[in-house]
């Protein structure tokens, strides 16, 4: 009997190629056989220990249409990781195109800068500026009087030496802050000083000093005019309480705690007239140096932002007549100043301690921190007289009948309870030569003695600044007054200050340098390169996919053909008996199955 066996290869198990199978024949007689299973197209060769007299038995192979070749084994882990990469790429083109758009429509640089206009609690802008750094320093000089003798016996000038710096942190507080509707916000400042010793090298508050005596001659100068009687009333203080023009003291008493018996008296006797008894020169300063102050803020107002609405609830000091010698409004306390600055812009600076609001204007470019900035410097002009800057002319008080100052020099007693006060340049700088024909001792340096402040244009943040100016005592024509009547007619050189912001901390600068020198200039090309990058990954990711999936389609096809091969026949199994011949996937060809 012939029998016609028919191999099929599971899916996924053998190759396309003939694999190696074993044969194993059932029969009688049939001790065992080997099927050797070739490359495609080559014939099978089978070895039989069966007996010569097997009939002729046909064996064919059909491949299952689902079988797949060799290659296409590899393409579905190829094909997901091909795949995931894709995905992955898609992502990140999304992300880019998102970013670049958004960086279109609303600038980085626009939103930084915006913000700090708001002010808006919680940001950098609000909490370093409710607690600004310790940054600024007060150096004070004080002019100590070298020829007391000689110059009492009027035998010289007077003359002075500086003698400093004494260094101490100005600390800045804000408090009471509160927004208003015309989008204004009103907080309190306070400022207090605090002494550095360990920056004041030699220099400490035990350092003495011959100065002038402030008292005495405040009172006989603010006398000058009084009545024979007053002025007789007061030069029998002076000799009952033995008081001298010039007196030796500490200078942590001349600073903080200047007190002298008859000008004690005088304030007991003329409370009105004399309302403190402390003439140190700090202590005046920073008594009451807490102040409500109003400034712009907000979107709407860029070019305004930081400069003052009102002071003291007020749009003037109530200081002066005039309103541009009273008038506060868009002057700045120098933490901050408007946006976006030029070099035709001009600055207003107050400072309690000269009275008044000074102008800055624009002198040069300057670099600092690696950024482009802008120097403003005070005028030379600042304390000249009414004959040369006739805007000076409402710092004259009316019912004022007191000499006029001579250029270089300015009134800022109604800053400092009427006391005979006023305000220049340190050593007498840009002043007349009367101002400084009294006085032996001073070297004015512009370079030592200007003020100035670097602005970075774009934020409005002062980068450095050094605010400089001298206190002198104004002594009227003292007729009637022996004792101290060398002094007549002349403007004596108390002290010089320095406030200098010298520097800014470094996340404030770090800050500032990657808004205007990194996102400010690249933000629009960066944008754009983007979107750009973004939209070609898309479309780089969608091409990929569409070849991908069309390759793929074509192999599927390809490989879902039937194909067939055909093996040698060979006499197996006698026609006369039954046979059962079974074909199963062998591990090694040359493997022998034995029945």
């Amino acid at each position: 009997m012939t029998t016609k066996v028919s191999i099929e290869e599971e899916d996924g198990l053998l190759p396309m190629r003939a694999a190696p199978v074993c044969v194993v024949v059932g029969g009688h007689g049939a001790s065992g056989v080997r099927l050797l299973a070739p490359e495609e197209g080559e014939d099978v060769s089978i070895e039989s220990s069966l007996d010569s007299s097997l009939e002729s038995t046909t064996i064919t192979s059909s491949p299952a249409p689902s079988l797949r070749s060799a290659g296409s084994l590899d393409k579905g882990p190829q094909k997901r990781g091909f795949s995931k990469c894709l995905c992955w790429l898609f992502g990140i083109g999304i992300s880019f195109f998102l970013i670049g758009s958004l960086a279109i429509i609303f600038p980085p640089f626009d939103v930084l800068m915006n913000e700090r206009l708001r002010m808006l609690r919680g940001f950098p802008a609000f909490e370093w500026w409710v607690e600004p750094p310790d940054e600024v320093f007060l150096r004070l000089y004080i002019f100590n009087i070298t020829n007391k003798d000689e110059f009492l016996a009027g035998k010289q000038k007077l003359r002075v030496q500086e003698v400093g710096p004494w260094i101490f942190r100005e600390r800045l507080r804000h408090t009471d802050v509160y927004f208003n509707e015309n989008g204004t916000m009103t907080y309190t400042a306070h400022r207090s000083a605090e002494f550095l010793p360990e920056l004041s090298g030699n220099l400490s508050m035990d350092t003495l000093l011959v100065l002038p005596n402030l008292g005495v001659l405040g009172v006989a100068s603010y006398m000058w005019d009084a009545s024979f009687f007053a002025k007789l009333g007061i030069n029998m203080m002076m000799m009952n309480y033995n008081s001298q023009p010039i007196v030796t003291m500490r200078a942590g008493d001349y600073m903080w705690n200047n007190t002298d018996p008859m000008f004690s008296m005088a304030g007991k006797i003329m409370p009105d007239l004399v309302p403190t008894t402390n003439l140190g020169i700090l202590h005046i300063i920073y008594e009451h140096f807490s102040d409500e102050v109003t400034v712009f803020t907000g979107l709407q107002n860029s070019r305004r932002f930081f400069l003052i609405d009102k002071f003291r609830g007020s749009h003037r000091l109530g200081l002066w007549d005039g309103e541009y010698c009273d008038s506060v409004y868009g002057a700045s306390e120098g933490v901050s100043y408007p946006q976006f600055l030029t070099r035709n812009d001009s600055l207003l600076y107050l400072r309690k301690t000269i009275c008044r609001a000074t102008p800055l204007y624009y002198a040069r470019d300057e670099m600092r921190y690696g950024m482009h900035g802008l120097r403003f410097e005070l005028p030379s002009d600042l304390y000249a007289s009414p004959d040369e800057r006739s805007e000076n002319a409402c710092f004259r008080r009316r019912g004022d009948f007191s000499p006029q100052l001579p250029s270089g020099a300015t009134d800022i007693s109604p800053c400092f309870y009427n006391f005979p006060l006023a305000a220049s340049f340190p050593h007498f700088m840009h002043a007349s030569p009367e101002l400084k024909s009294n006085v032996e001792g001073l070297k004015p340096n512009p370079k030592k003695h200007g003020s100035y402040v670097i602005v970075e244009p774009t934020t409005g943040v002062p980068m450095e600044s050094s605010a400089r100016s001298q206190s002198n005592l104004v002594v009227r024509p003292l007729h009637g007054f022996s004792k101290v009547q060398v002094f007549s007619n002349m403007t004596i050189p108390m002290f010089w200050a320095e406030y200098t912001q010298v520097g800014l901390p470094w996340y404030i600068r770090w800050l500032m340098y990657l808004v205007v020198e990194v996102i400010q200039p690249t933000q629009q090309p960066v944008a754009y390169c983007l979107v750009t990058a973004g939209m070609s990954i898309i479309l780089a990711v969608f091409f990929g996919w569409t070849c991908t999936r069309h390759h793929y389609q074509e192999l599927s096809g390809a490989n879902s053909t039937p194909r067939s091969r055909s093996y040698s026949s060979l006499n197996l199994l006698p026609s006369s008996k039954s046979s059962e011949i079974s074909f199963q996937p062998a591990r090694k060809v040359d493997k022998l199955m034995h029945m």
